[in-house]
Protein backbone atom coordinates (compact mmCIF):
# COMPACT_ATOMS: atom_id res chain seq x y z
CA UNK A 1 0.00 0.00 0.00
CA UNK A 2 2.93 2.18 0.99
CA UNK A 3 4.23 1.66 -2.41
CA UNK A 4 1.60 2.56 -4.19
CA UNK A 5 0.77 5.80 -2.30
CA UNK A 6 4.94 6.33 -3.18
CA UNK A 7 4.59 5.54 -6.79
CA UNK A 8 1.40 8.10 -6.80
CA UNK A 9 3.52 10.99 -5.38
CA UNK A 10 6.04 10.24 -7.82
CA UNK A 11 4.32 10.32 -11.01
CA UNK A 12 2.22 13.30 -9.71
CA UNK A 13 5.60 15.21 -9.01
CA UNK A 14 7.22 13.92 -12.56
CA UNK A 15 4.27 14.76 -14.13
CA UNK A 16 3.39 18.30 -12.68
CA UNK A 17 6.80 19.30 -12.88
CA UNK A 18 6.67 17.59 -17.04
CA UNK A 19 3.92 20.38 -17.20
CA UNK A 20 5.39 22.93 -15.68
CA UNK A 21 8.32 23.20 -17.98
CA UNK A 22 6.01 21.98 -20.72
CA UNK A 23 3.99 25.62 -20.55
CA UNK A 24 6.76 27.61 -19.21
CA UNK A 25 8.45 26.69 -23.13
CA UNK A 26 5.21 27.28 -24.95
CA UNK A 27 4.87 30.78 -23.34
CA UNK A 28 8.35 31.40 -24.13
CA UNK A 29 8.25 30.27 -27.35
CA UNK A 30 4.91 31.99 -27.95
CA UNK A 31 6.88 35.05 -26.98
CA UNK A 32 9.55 34.65 -28.98
CA UNK A 33 7.32 34.17 -32.24
CA UNK A 34 5.31 37.09 -31.38
CA UNK A 35 8.33 39.59 -31.64
CA UNK A 36 9.48 37.74 -34.89
CA UNK A 37 6.10 38.44 -36.54
CA UNK A 38 6.21 42.12 -35.08
CA UNK A 39 9.75 42.33 -36.55
CA UNK A 40 8.56 40.54 -39.83
CA UNK A 41 5.13 43.23 -39.82
CA UNK A 42 7.84 46.32 -39.46
CA UNK A 43 10.38 45.00 -42.40
CA UNK A 44 7.02 44.46 -44.63
CA UNK A 45 5.81 47.51 -43.95
CA UNK A 46 9.05 48.90 -45.00
CA UNK A 47 9.52 47.10 -48.15
CA UNK A 48 6.01 48.10 -48.93
CA UNK A 49 6.51 52.03 -48.56
CA UNK A 50 9.67 53.36 -50.33
CA UNK A 51 9.51 57.38 -49.72
CA UNK A 52 11.02 59.12 -52.86
CA UNK A 53 11.41 63.10 -53.56
CA UNK A 54 8.51 64.15 -55.57
CA UNK A 55 5.97 61.54 -54.41
CA UNK A 56 2.83 63.37 -53.95
CA UNK A 57 -0.55 62.27 -52.20
CA UNK A 58 -3.96 64.69 -52.91
CA UNK A 59 -7.55 64.63 -52.23
CA UNK A 60 -10.49 66.41 -53.73
CA UNK A 61 -13.70 67.33 -51.48
CA UNK A 62 -16.43 69.90 -51.51
CA UNK A 63 -16.18 71.76 -48.58
CA UNK A 64 -20.26 72.47 -47.16
CA UNK A 65 -22.11 75.35 -45.16
CA UNK A 66 -22.71 72.19 -42.73
CA UNK A 67 -18.75 71.43 -42.76
CA UNK A 68 -18.01 75.12 -41.42
CA UNK A 69 -21.12 74.76 -38.84
CA UNK A 70 -19.32 72.21 -37.02
CA UNK A 71 -15.93 73.40 -37.19
CA UNK A 72 -16.79 76.79 -35.95
CA UNK A 73 -17.60 75.82 -32.48
CA UNK A 74 -14.87 73.34 -31.91
CA UNK A 75 -12.28 76.64 -32.20
CA UNK A 76 -14.27 79.13 -30.57
CA UNK A 77 -14.74 81.28 -33.89
CA UNK A 78 -17.67 82.73 -34.51
CA UNK A 79 -16.66 85.04 -37.42
CA UNK A 80 -19.95 85.90 -38.86
CA UNK A 81 -18.39 85.87 -42.49
CA UNK A 82 -18.07 82.30 -42.07
CA UNK A 83 -22.04 81.33 -41.26
CA UNK A 84 -23.84 84.73 -42.87
CA UNK A 85 -23.85 85.73 -46.21
CA UNK A 86 -24.70 89.44 -46.22
CA UNK A 87 -21.64 89.49 -43.38
CA UNK A 88 -19.23 88.21 -46.12
CA UNK A 89 -20.14 90.10 -48.78
CA UNK A 90 -19.91 93.32 -46.30
CA UNK A 91 -16.31 92.01 -46.11
CA UNK A 92 -15.67 91.83 -49.64
CA UNK A 93 -16.73 88.17 -50.08
CA UNK A 94 -18.86 86.75 -52.92
CA UNK A 95 -20.17 84.55 -50.32
CA UNK A 96 -19.49 82.69 -46.38
CA UNK A 97 -16.06 81.71 -46.12
CA UNK A 98 -14.69 78.32 -45.25
CA UNK A 99 -12.06 78.41 -42.18
CA UNK A 100 -8.29 78.74 -43.77
CA UNK A 101 -7.92 75.96 -40.41
CA UNK A 102 -10.43 74.15 -41.86
CA UNK A 103 -8.70 73.73 -45.25
CA UNK A 104 -5.55 73.49 -44.03
CA UNK A 105 -6.60 69.96 -42.03
CA UNK A 106 -6.85 68.18 -44.72
CA UNK A 107 -3.07 67.73 -44.55
CA UNK A 108 -3.64 65.85 -41.72
CA UNK A 109 -5.65 63.34 -43.49
CA UNK A 110 -3.09 63.11 -46.35
CA UNK A 111 0.09 62.34 -44.19
CA UNK A 112 -2.05 60.02 -41.67
CA UNK A 113 -3.43 57.74 -44.29
CA UNK A 114 -1.71 58.34 -47.78
CA UNK A 115 1.75 59.88 -47.61
CA UNK A 116 4.05 58.58 -45.89
CA UNK A 117 0.92 56.50 -44.37
CA UNK A 118 -0.41 54.75 -40.96
CA UNK A 119 2.21 55.53 -37.56
CA UNK A 120 3.32 58.78 -39.08
CA UNK A 121 3.81 61.60 -36.18
CA UNK A 122 3.20 65.03 -37.94
CA UNK A 123 5.88 67.02 -36.49
CA UNK A 124 5.26 70.65 -37.80
CA UNK A 125 2.92 72.52 -40.52
CA UNK A 126 3.68 76.71 -41.97
CA UNK A 127 0.67 77.89 -43.75
CA UNK A 128 0.21 81.18 -46.03
CA UNK A 129 -3.67 81.85 -46.59
CA UNK A 130 -3.08 83.28 -50.61
CA UNK A 131 -6.82 83.62 -51.76
CA UNK A 132 -9.94 82.77 -50.00
CA UNK A 133 -11.83 78.90 -50.37
CA UNK A 134 -15.94 79.74 -50.37
CA UNK A 135 -18.22 77.06 -48.91
CA UNK A 136 -19.20 75.05 -51.44
CA UNK A 137 -15.88 75.47 -53.39
CA UNK A 138 -14.00 71.92 -54.40
CA UNK A 139 -11.20 72.33 -52.88
CA UNK A 140 -7.73 69.66 -53.97
CA UNK A 141 -5.65 69.12 -50.82
CA UNK A 142 -1.84 67.96 -52.02
CA UNK A 143 1.39 67.03 -50.05
CA UNK A 144 4.86 66.64 -52.13
CA UNK A 145 7.90 64.98 -50.73
CA UNK A 146 10.89 67.44 -50.70
CA UNK A 147 13.59 66.61 -48.49
CA UNK A 148 13.98 63.31 -45.94
CA UNK A 149 16.89 62.63 -43.27
CA UNK A 150 16.84 59.21 -43.26
CA UNK A 151 18.59 59.07 -39.95
CA UNK A 152 16.04 60.57 -37.87
CA UNK A 153 13.37 58.95 -40.50
CA UNK A 154 11.98 62.52 -40.83
CA UNK A 155 9.86 64.03 -43.93
CA UNK A 156 9.38 67.78 -45.36
CA UNK A 157 6.73 68.22 -47.71
CA UNK A 158 5.10 70.76 -50.21
CA UNK A 159 1.60 71.56 -48.99
CA UNK A 160 -1.25 73.37 -51.04
CA UNK A 161 -4.70 73.72 -51.24
CA UNK A 162 -6.42 74.64 -54.34
CA UNK A 163 -9.94 75.39 -55.32
CA UNK A 164 -11.12 73.99 -58.70
CA UNK A 165 -13.35 75.46 -60.99
CA UNK A 166 -16.45 73.50 -61.53
CA UNK A 167 -16.37 74.75 -65.61
CA UNK A 168 -12.77 75.00 -66.82
CA UNK A 169 -11.09 72.72 -64.06
CA UNK A 170 -8.70 75.75 -63.63
CA UNK A 171 -7.20 75.27 -60.14
CA UNK A 172 -6.42 78.58 -57.80
CA UNK A 173 -3.69 78.55 -55.14
CA UNK A 174 -5.20 79.26 -51.99
CA UNK A 175 -3.01 77.41 -49.24
CA UNK A 176 0.67 77.31 -49.28
CA UNK A 177 2.98 76.04 -46.48
CA UNK A 178 5.38 73.27 -45.88
CA UNK A 179 5.24 70.48 -42.99
CA UNK A 180 7.26 67.78 -41.48
CA UNK A 181 6.63 64.20 -40.50
CA UNK A 182 7.67 61.37 -38.98
CA UNK A 183 7.77 57.85 -40.25
CA UNK A 184 10.04 54.93 -38.79
CA UNK A 185 8.01 52.27 -40.54
CA UNK A 186 8.95 53.59 -44.59
CA UNK A 187 12.42 53.21 -46.20
CA UNK A 188 13.85 56.29 -48.36
CA UNK A 189 15.34 55.89 -51.33
CA UNK A 190 18.52 58.32 -51.63
CA UNK A 191 18.95 61.07 -49.62
CA UNK A 192 19.35 65.08 -49.36
CA UNK A 193 20.37 67.99 -47.47
CA UNK A 194 17.86 69.56 -45.37
CA UNK A 195 16.79 73.04 -46.52
CA UNK A 196 14.80 73.96 -44.03
CA UNK A 197 14.77 74.06 -40.32
CA UNK A 198 15.56 70.10 -38.77
CA UNK A 199 13.18 69.71 -35.89
CA UNK A 200 15.00 67.87 -33.08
Amino acid sequence: MHVFIYLFFCCFFLLSHSLFFFFLTFSCLSHFLYRLLSMLKVCLGRMGRIIRIGDTAFTRRVISQEDVKAFGPLVGDNNPIHFDENAAKTAGFPSTVVYGMLAGSLFSGLLGSELPGPQSIYLSQTLRFVAPVLVGDEVEARVTVTQFKKSKFMIAFRTTVSRIDPETGKETLCIVGTSVGMNKTVTFEGESEWTVPRVE
